[in-house]
């Protein structure tokens, strides 16, 4: 299973997906998909709805999504620089000296994104706005870059490398590539064991980190009884953190959801029914687990417990370090994330 979880990590978070073009990221969830559903479509968003027909007429919505945070080019300069605007939370303290990837119509261009800041004769004394880094692509002009097929609206993705870090895989946009593995491989021991399921509706979502926005109209299509969102949550146990504002660690378990909010109010606090059937199905199998209590984000459940007449909802994520940065998970949290999601979805099919 670790290797499992090392090569695919890898084809996923390679893949360009920046929100609202996470069409390489489609074609990968829908391939691998193959066999173990019985039906999927993609809605005119974009989101994959999947159905797993099981027993009884209750529907559980299993979200994970598929983009990335990114860039969008905006302006290209007569020598052929690029400056961009952020897709999703995209820090300017991340960007300094940073590979990138450039999605062109006829291919991925990598460039360095840099500031004059950092460099001679001027030093930084401030860290700049987003708006004042730019791209080089390491061409003469503007007419180069057009030939390469560079164009204002290009995305960009931040060009993290993959690795493995003893017993932790690190790369880039394990936000939220990592859960979208784990659904798929849930899907597929659901299906080669022979689990009986109520009906299971594995969604992968997109446009995740730009509002929840895919997970909004996916739940108003799919109308489940109840909903799960899959996501990373902020592993914060690093030096000069003091414990008490720890949000989850590494090692600890996948992190049951109780709350979450983002500064513009928008958030949920987790169903208590479900919050209680997760904690049941970890620690009827010896699970380790936290419990999850996030100020500072919020994940596709934000929007799907408000539609229709309202959805329970909760959540479960898994505890990652330096999130919208060169992101750290720990395998054993990952191989853990998979046998609760398993557990719970047992468990909620045992229920009247």
């Amino acid at each position: 299973m670790k290797r499992k979880i090392v090569t695919k990590l890898e084809q996923l978070c390679n893949l360009h997906g920046v929100s609202g073009y996470e069409d390489e990221v489609t074609s990968y969830v829908l391939k691998e998909l193959e066999g173990y559903i019985d039906e999927v479509k993609v809605d005119p968003l974009g989101n994959i709805i999947g159905v797993k027909h099981g027993s009884g007429k209750k529907k559980l919505m299993i979200a994970a999504h598929l983009d990335e945070i990114g860039l969008m080019i905006r302006h290209i300069d007569d020598r052929g620089f690029l400056y961009a605007e952020r897709i999703g939370g995209v820090r300017p303290q991340n960007l300094f000296a940073r590979t990138c990837l450039i999605k062109t119509e006829k291919a991925t261009i990598k460039g360095l994104i840099n500031s004059i800041n950092p460099g001679r004769p001027k030093a930084m004394t401030e860290i700049p706005d987003v708006s004042e880094f730019f791209i080089d692509a390491g061409v003469k002009s503007r007419s180069e870059l057009e030939n390469l097929g560079i164009e204002i609206g290009n995305m960009v993705s931040i060009n993290y490398e993959f690795n493995v870090i003893g017993n932790r895989v690190v790369g880039k946009a394990l936000d939220n590539r990592l859960l979208v593995f784990i659904l798929l491989e849930v899907m597929k021991i659901i299906k080669e064991t022979g689990i009986e399921t109520l009906n299971l509706y594995p969604v992968f979502t997109v446009q995740e980190e730009v509002g929840c926005r895919g997970a909004k109209t996916a739940a108003f299509t799919v109308d489940p009884d109840m909903a799960v969102a899959l996501d990373i949550t902020v592993a914060n146990d690093t030096p000069q953190i003091p414990a008490h504002e720890y949000i989850s660690q590494l090692d600890k378990g996948p992190a049951i959801k109780l709350m979450d909010r983002i500064p513009n109010g928008t958030g949920m606090i987790a169903s208590p029914k479900i919050v209680n059937l997760l904690k049941r199905a970890a620690s009827s199998n010896d699970i380790n687990y936290q419990l999850e209590v996030f100020p500072a984000g919020s994940t596709d459940a934000a929007t799907i417990h408000l539609e229709r007449g309202g959805i329970p909802s909760g959540g479960i994520s898994v505890p990652t370090r330096y999130v919208h940065a060169h992101e750290m998970a720990s395998i054993d949290d990952i191989m853990d994330t998979i046998s609760l999601l398993l557990h719970f979805i047992e468990e909620v099919s045992r229920q009247k």
